[in-house]
């Protein structure tokens, strides 16, 4: 993972909450200069993601020797060394809560990724994630679900155009046609062109309307699976965008939602809810 200034910058953060330079315990013993050695083992089956991260944190302490078994990427068995690191005790005491952290976490979100991506993957079918990450962590959210061979969503608000039910319930209130999907779309394709459009649809009448409108992906949001079934059979051929199904799917839903012919499911879980 490139380590630009932006993620140092959440490293240092995360430094400084824990205060490692105060560790009184360490310093209180007189152990902060003994040259001791650490092994990172992994503690259930995964793939890992985050590694470049954890290897910062201690060198942001001080010197260390650092030698990876594997790299990012790479899948992992429990028990199995994942790296070991020689430096001062100060620097391993004081960094290792914070690189467990971030590896934990980041690792927890590919395997997540992984499991869905893997049961999609006969159909052809993307993963995506959601702005659905803890407020600083995105980009690093974001990197391990690619580790884990989801696609990203945007980043941000300005990477894409998504027309969420928000933005329909306020746009109503300036425009009172019954086509406002259309509308809506007309303006902003009109200044923001070359944008990628999304349209999240709730309801057979706003489907009808995207259909029409012609956006570059369309959002089923929390439907039932026999209803996206009737929405595209009403297109057919005459399709023109993808189909992203997005909601709350366990995996009854993912199932059903797999054979009906999508192209992408987008998953708040693989990061807000990612076991570490």
């Amino acid at each position: 993972m490139k380590l630009t200034p932006e993620i140092k910058a959440i490293i240092s953060h995360a430094l400084k909450e824990d205060r490692v330079f105060r560790d009184y315990t360490t310093r209180g013993l007189s152990i902060e200069n003994l040259n001791i050695t650490a092994v990172i083992y992994a503690g259930v089956d995964g793939r890992l993601a985050g590694l470049d991260i954890a290897r910062e944190v201690f060198k942001s302490l001080g010197k260390i020797k650092w030698s990876p078994v594997i790299e990012d990427g790479c899948d992992f068995r429990a028990g199995d060394e994942i790296v070991k690191i020689n430096a001062k005790a100060e620097v391993i005491l004081g960094g290792e809560r914070t690189a467990l952290n971030f590896l934990s976490h980041l690792s927890g979100v590919a395997t997540f990724t992984k499991r869905f991506v893997e049961l999609v993957s006969k159909n052809k079918i993307k993963i995506y994630d959601t702005r659905k990450t803890l407020p600083g962590l995105r980009k690093l959210d974001k990197y391990a679900v690619k580790i884990g061979g989801g696609y990203n969503h945007r980043i941000d608000l300005s990477q894409a155009l998504m027309i969420k039910d928000n933005h329909v319930n306020s746009f109503r209130k300036i425009y009172p046609g019954s086509d406002y999907i259309v509308e809506m779309v007309r303006r902003l394709r009109k200044r923001y062109p070359g944008k990628e459009l999304i349209i999240e649809v709730h309801g057979f009448q706003e489907w009808e309307q995207a259909i029409k409108a012609c956006p570059d992906v369309v959002m089923f949001d929390n439907w039932k699976p026999e209803d996206i079934e009737i929405a595209l059979k009403m297109v057919g051929k005459r399709r023109k965008f993808e189909i992203e199904i997005s909601g709350n799917i366990n995996l009854e839903q993912l199932e059903k939602i797999m054979e009906l012919g999508i192209d992408r499911i987008s998953l708040g879980k693989i990061t807000h809810s990612a076991p570490a």
